[in-house]
């Protein structure tokens, strides 16, 4: 069912829209008189005389929270955010960064969304959650929710800024696996969307022998094929995966007992599947060192990945590696932003796109993000949520804001 484009309700900082509004009055006004300042052609009959399309270039290099609120100031100005046409224009913007969206209740699709831009949180909402069991995709400013309480094979896809959203199409046959994970891509050029589900299934009696399929959905067949399959030694497919360059990445980990493995030797590997041809390599590339809660993440064509340093009881400090031809560490958490997060096991989220990451402990709403261009840390404006009581968690996933992105 396709919802209409609603603006966030919030209060917002106009400092940035006045601004740019006294400096394209100003270039006008100038391109009036030859040079000169006219006196005698009001603002007001200035913006009015305006046509279209000059107002869809000022308003397409506006971030995008700006652009949701200068939709309801008039229905002129609705009308061309709207439009087809300014959606285009606003897809060659690179001008808005990843977001954070963080909630505390699976019961309940309400939540905050933070803004690293304005550096603000925003009272955000999904959709829909139907159930207390999926998993989280995003790319390309889409966010794919997988059921899991139905065997994984219900999918939806949806626009967070714009509430756009509808349901997969159904496999053929119902998927019944003991682990899944997700990953979505869009093709820049042609819009096609493509999805792609990892699942593992215990041989029977045997732990250590894991059957690993993958299924890809192609939004220009709209349908869902099994592509390959393979049987996995000591190896079984996880709940973390991405896509980045054509290649799905898949983490995989070890099935000997964790009382057996040093500290030294990873519980961790990496399968790759490549779209163009089909090609699954099952043969696990080894980590850097022994990590704990992994995740896979592509920042602008990047394979990036977030682990915790150490065994499985506890950690001993937050990575961030980058894969080549093997994996190389670009950035570790610091002394100082490590222990601020207090108790600290090896149950932490992280999250990232574009040229931000995002990090936090599942126990606490503190949000620490890490730039990538300027290869610093900070933390985020504190976060509004409370933690009502000691057992309460937080998790959320990155996406990217954009206005153009759709079904």
């Amino acid at each position: 069912m396709k919802q209409p484009l609603s603006a966030i309700q919030n209060d917002y900082d106009w400092a940035l829209v006045e601004s740019f509004s006294h400096v394209t009055s100003s270039m006008a006004a100038g391109l009036a008189t030859e040079g000169q300042p006219s006196d005698d052609f009001p603002d007001e009959e200035l913006w009015a005389a305006l046509p279209d399309d000059l107002w869809e270039r000022i308003l397409s290099v506006l971030p995008v929270t700006n652009i949701l609120r200068a939709g309801t100031v008039c229905k002129r100005w609705n009308s061309i955010i709207s439009s087809k046409r300014f959606l285009n224009l606003r897809a060659g913007v690179d001008f808005d960064r990843a977001w954070y969206f963080m909630y505390k209740d699976y019961r309940n699709a309400a939540g905050l969304a933070y803004d690293p831009l304005s550096r603000k949180w925003h009272s955000f909402g999904l959709p829909y959650v139907d159930t207390s069991s999926w998993f989280v995709a995003s790319a390309n400013g889409l966010v794919c929710f997988m059921d899991n309480s139905n065997g994984g094979s219900i999918l939806y896809v949806f626009n967070p800024m714009t509430k756009i959203h509808r349901k997969l199409p159904e496999p053929a046959e119902k998927w019944n696996s003991d682990y899944y994970t997700v990953s979505l891509t869009v093709h820049k050029e042609t819009k096609a969307l493509t999805a792609v589900v990892a699942r593992s299934n215990q041989m029977p009696d045997d732990y250590s022998h894991w059957n690993l399929t993958i299924e890809v959905y192609e939004s220009e067949s709209n349908k869902w094929r099994t592509t390959a399959k393979t049987l996995l030694h000591g190896w079984r497919g996880g709940e973390n995966s991405v896509i980045c360059n054509g290649i799905f990445y898949c983490v995989t980990y070890s099935t000997a007992m964790v009382g057996g493995v040093s500290e030294d030797t990873s519980r961790h590997g990496l399968v790759t599947y490549r779209l163009s041809d089909c090609a699954l390599n099952a043969s696990s590339m080894a980590m850097p060192c022994s990590l704990t809660c992994v995740k896979l993440m592509n920042c602008k064509d990047r394979l990036l990945m977030v682990g915790g340093i150490g065994k499985s009881d506890i950690i001993k400090g937050i990575g961030i590696w980058e894969l080549d031809t093997e994996w190389r560490e670009i950035a570790k958490m610091p002394n100082k932003y490590f222990r601020g997060f207090g108790e600290f096991d090896d149950v932490f989220a992280s999250s990232g796109s574009g040229d931000i990451i995002y990090i936090h402990s599942f126990g606490s709403p503190q949000l620490l993000l890490f730039d990538m261009l300027q290869r610093s840390w900070r933390w985020s404006q504190k976060c509004p949520l409370v933690k009502k009581h000691p057992l309460q968690l937080f998790t959320g996933f990155c996406f990217e804001p954009r206005l153009e992105a759709c079904d």
